[in-house]
């Protein structure tokens, strides 16, 4: 639902784009960053060590039992591409009133965006954007689609904004 605010620009309406807003923000923010949906199952906890690596990417649109099953609610993974996409969000709504809660907000999921990138001890190599996080013996981690091209883009794009709205 965030990109049909930013980048699709297709919700008119105030109210329901802030309706939007603060629904991701209430239901879905983590510690770590955004869950897709209540209930989503892609790299819960211990995704790795409970499947074969051949089993992480199998077709599982007719029948996603197999793979529900593993998920304990609470513990699904957190993207990192919502973050910075809440930020230009903010970015956006702050130009167009100069509000300053909106600046506030949007440094907030600013600086989020950049507490997801990987530490320098990482195995990925520091610095990198990744995928999400998940659960790894209670521990959340950077799964392997570290780095991310699409995070890193949006990375990119909420350093576009606050540029512009800090100078």
């Amino acid at each position: 639902m965030l990109f049909l605010i930013y980048p699709l620009d297709i919700i008119q309406d105030e109210n329901l784009e802030n309706q939007i807003l603060n629904n991701v923000i209430k239901k879905l923010k983590g510690d770590y960053g955004i869950r897709r949906y209540i209930g989503d199952s892609y790299w819960s906890a211990d995704y790795k060590d409970k499947l074969k690596p051949e089993q992480r990417t199998i077709d599982v649109s007719e029948d996603m039992s197999s793979r529900d099953s593993l998920l304990q609610i609470g513990q699904e993974a957190q993207w990192c591409i919502f973050d910075p996409i809440i930020s230009v969000i903010y970015g956006k709504k702050y130009q167009k009133t100069n509000k300053k809660e909106y600046l506030e907000l949007q440094t907030k999921y600013f600086n989020r965006s950049l507490a997801q990138l990987t530490p320098e001890d990482s195995p990925f190599g520091g610095f990198k954007c990744p995928e999400l996080y998940y659960l790894e013996n209670g521990n959340y981690v950077p799964n392997d689609a570290t780095p991310l091209l699409w995070t890193q883009a949006n990375l990119w794009i909420a350093f576009k904004f606050m540029e512009q709205n800090s100078s």
